[in-house]
């Protein structure tokens, strides 16, 4: 006879059916009586907690068993421990949800399309703002191409400068030999119709230094390369008016025109060229001011140095305004727009900081973005009446 090693008890959790009511009144097997008695045919009051009165029956020697056996179960876990004591529902476990910063470093078709959204309008504006006050200029068609260009290119280049991996640069590189084929080649093309264009690289070319260097020391979202990028993108209104007086005014409008050059100031002080300066001085204003009031909104909370600093420099800018504005120099108009501006760069954060303490469901960046329209719609309106 061949003798089988016995088996070790098992720690899951083993039911028996119950016996029939016809074999209560014989007398057990030993085998019978000692697999009873054994402590796997007890239940616990944890897992009688979890069973109901119709599926229990109470046996004659007063145990109770379970009436249904279990389903099978392939592979038993500690969830199924937890329900099986608790009569908890079994709890699938979700996967985290990435974190913005592991967001921010994925290539992926932000390699393509910028994440930041709020960077549209400030090249889009600017452009207008030139158009207002100069008039338009067919070389537009080839320049605002160009200039869209290298916006594109500076992202590809950003995404590329700050991904370490092998891998995610060989998926950014398609995009960024696109984004510098499209723009060198409209470049080239535009210098060559308005060679007067080259004189806004002294001025473009630091701004964009300082925005690169902070891309490669990883601190593309500091307010230095936050600054440096809006003031290039604000210096389009001027190079938009440069197209539409064909250079005229000397080395960036600081010579003098050999003719009346359009846009003037209210009481007619100022025109051409210093008209231009003091539009293009505020446009600048307004969207370097964006950075630290966005900041204040969705990076920075709490941050009350970097509030402070935000609503003492747009109260500065509105004094001024209001100070121009009593000189016939500006528009009221704009003036009252710059207090708006001081108010909100206060009241939406504090509210923004409000709903994070109560609610923890900050406003979207989408509703921002609504109201950043809604302001440079008005910026455009007052600056041009």
């Amino acid at each position: 006879m061949s003798q089988s090693r016995p088996s070790r008890p098992s720690s899951h959790h083993v039911e028996h059916s119950p016996a029939s009511a016809g074999s209560a009144g014989h007398a057990e097997s030993p085998e019978s009586a000692e697999s009873s008695a054994s402590p796997a045919s007890y239940e616990s009051p944890e897992v009688l907690e979890s069973v109901s009165p119709d599926d229990v029956a109470e046996a004659p020697n007063g145990t109770v068993r379970s009436r249904r056996a279990p389903s099978q179960q392939s592979r038993p876990g500690p969830q199924d421990d937890i329900m099986l004591a608790t009569g908890r529902p079994r709890q699938t476990e979700r996967p985290k949800p990435p974190t913005q910063e592991q967001i921010r470093r994925q290539p992926g078709r932000k390699a393509w399309v910028p994440n930041q959204h709020g960077a549209w309008s400030m090249l889009v504006l600017p452009p207008i703002v030139g158009w207002v006050v100069g008039g338009f200029s067919w070389v537009n068609l080839l320049f605002l191409p160009a200039w869209w260009g290298g916006y594109l290119t500076y992202w590809s280049w950003s995404q590329w400068l700050r991904t370490r991996s092998a891998r995610k640069r060989a998926l950014i590189m398609l995009p960024l030999l696109v984004y510098t084929g499209w723009t060198a080649s409209l470049a080239l093309i535009t210098l060559l119709v308005a060679p007067y264009l080259i004189q806004w690289v002294v001025p473009l070319l630091p701004l964009f230094v300082i925005a690169l260097h902070q891309v490669w020391r990883g601190h593309e979202r500091s307010l230095i390369s936050g600054l440096s990028t809006t003031a290039a993108a604000s210096l389009m209104a001027a190079v938009t008016y440069s197209l539409a007086v064909h250079g005229d005014g000397g080395f960036l409008g600081l010579g003098t025109p050999s003719a009346p050059l359009p846009g003037a100031s209210p009481n007619g002080a100022l025109t051409g060229w210093s008209w231009m300066w003091l539009v293009t001085a505020l446009t600048a204003a307004y969207f370097c001011g964006t950075v630290p009031y966005i900041k204040s909104m969705i990076r920075e909370r709490f941050n009350y140095v970097l509030l402070a600093g935000t609503v003492v420099a747009h109260a500065a800018v509105a004094a001024v305004t209001f100070w121009l504005a009593s000189r016939g120099l500006l528009p009221w108009g704009h003036a009252v727009l710059w207090v708006v501006l001081a108010v909100r760069s206060l009241v939406m954060p504090l509210w923004q900081w409000s709903l994070v303490r109560r609610r923890h469901r900050p406003l979207r960046p989408g509703t921002m973005g609504i109201v950043e329209v809604v302001m440079c719609i008005a910026f455009l309106v007052t600056i041009s009446v």
